[in-house]
């Protein structure tokens, strides 16, 4: 797989060496300074298909991977390109880089797929023992594991109430075990079970082990320890993502109006209704605010007074709400909501006060995602999709929390990126229709 990953870098960078020579020959240097440029070309190009997933041979779908390098080809070439101009002292001729980014991106779909047959070769299909506590309450995470039939085979699925050494005996004819929502002293003891024997364990982890995760080691004298904090942002912290979302809400105004003001002027003639929809939402502190959006419904789509999510082919959605809902653009007005300081570019997304309130009944955890300021973008909103559920997202959002850091904001601002042309990630669904936490 090494061998594989040094085979794609080697071709974009060859590719890129190639174009370079033949088409911009006012930036060429002496042969040190052009292994240089390479060099630099080969470091960015890693970074970004590393952050963006281009790496995740066998690990992801085929489609995902070649997605995922063709949006790091996009930005390293971009970079590259401003990067050639600046030693031309020129705005260079583009076409030159959009026939290199189809050549680099035809030539990552062969590589993508041979590296594939290999891992596959290499690593077969698992078979699978799920474990937990009901399986009604499991039929969405079992059907996720049924959909990646190249990686994983559903073998068994067994309840918590099984004989335990009827558990240990299914273990042993598998491969990989997954556990989900199960009493704590069993779930120990079948870890240990399965570290004994070398099996693969994929565990859903609880608000406590997203805590533990987080946790530092030390040592008291002699005996090891799991440090837990448990703060919130520091205030250099604070100041510092404050000017962040400052500087970027406001060039991200600038930028956009033009793109806002079009937007207007279509909901406007569409229906002759108000253009932006204003909600009740909450940020840190449970403070509400009142948050911005484009209208991408019909006027009075909740007359009722009921609060529900949009479903997935809601009627209320007008045909040019659909589209800046699949495009995120209806999301533009909350760059206000940035500038004035009610949100920030990245956190967990605003809830409105009346889900919240139904959230807790089923997930008292969920207060801990206003311990931040809420976000345009986050950490659920890259790596979940619109419709997944809010245990999901609440771990998710902990997750977030508990690691923050100034550059995991930096990463899911580029990963905001590849996610906007992504339609299952703004499917629609009934939060409602998802059943109780045991």
């Amino acid at each position: 797989m090494f061998a594989c990953r040094m085979a794609l870098m080697g071709s974009m960078a060859g590719i890129f060496s190639l174009i370079w020579s033949r088409f911009y020959q006012q930036s060429r240097f002496f042969n040190k300074g052009n292994y240089l440029v390479i060099g630099i070309y080969c470091v960015i190009y890693f970074l970004f298909n590393t952050m963006y997933g281009g790496f995740r041979t066998g690990a992801a779908r085929h489609g995902e991977v070649l997605y995922s390098n063709a949006i790091a080809l996009i930005f390293t070439d971009l970079l590259i390109y401003f990067q050639l101009s600046l030693f031309a002292r020129e705005l260079l001729p583009p076409m030159p880089m959009l026939l290199m980014w189809l050549c680099q991106f035809l030539a990552s779909v062969v590589l993508t797929y041979f590296s594939n047959f290999i891992y596959f070769k290499i690593y077969p299909v698992r078979d699978v023992l799920f474990i937990c506590r009901n399986v009604d309450n499991e039929k969405r995470f079992m059907q996720k594991i049924k959909s990646i039939k190249e990686r994983y085979r559903l073998k068994r699925i067994m309840t918590q109430d099984k004989d335990i050494d009827a558990v240990k005996e299914a273990i042993l004819q598998v491969n990989c075990v997954m556990i989900s929502d199960i009493d704590l002293p069993l779930r120990n003891r079948l870890v240990e079970f399965c570290y004994e024997h070398s099996i693969r364990v994929y565990i859903m982890p609880n608000v406590e082990d997203i805590m533990l995760n987080t946790a530092q080691s030390t040592h008291i004298f002699d005996t090891p320890v799991l440090l837990c904090k448990n703060y919130q942002l520091t205030n250099e912290q604070r100041l510092f993502k404050r000017a962040v979302d400052i500087f970027l809400s406001s060039l991200g105004l600038l930028l956009a109006s033009p793109i806002m003001l079009i937007e207007a002027i279509v909901i406007k003639l569409y229906d002759g209704g108000p253009v932006f929809y204003r909600q009740e939402r909450l940020t840190d502190g449970d403070r509400v605010f009142r948050l911005y959006k484009f209208r991408s419904m019909v006027v009075n789509a909740e007359a009722d007074g009921v609060a529900r999510l949009a479903s997935k082919r809601d009627s209320r959605i007008t045909p040019f709400g659909r589209f800046i809902r699949a495009t995120r653009l209806d999301e533009l007005p909350q760059l206000i909501n940035i500038l004035v300081g009610d949100m920030s570019v990245v956190g967990p997304r605003p809830e409105r006060p009346e889900l919240v309130e139904k959230n807790l009944q089923r997930y008292p955890e969920f207060k801990y995602r206003t311990k931040v300021k809420a976000g345009l973008t986050g950490y659920a909103q890259v790596y979940g999709k619109y419709n997944t559920t809010p245990e999901d997202k609440l771990r998710m959002d902990l997750l977030y929390i508990e690691r923050y850091s100034i550059l995991l904001d930096i990463k899911l601002i580029f990963l905001t990126f590849k996610i906007l042309l992504q339609p299952d990630a703004t499917e629609g669904v009934d939060e409602w229709e998802q059943p109780p936490r045991s």
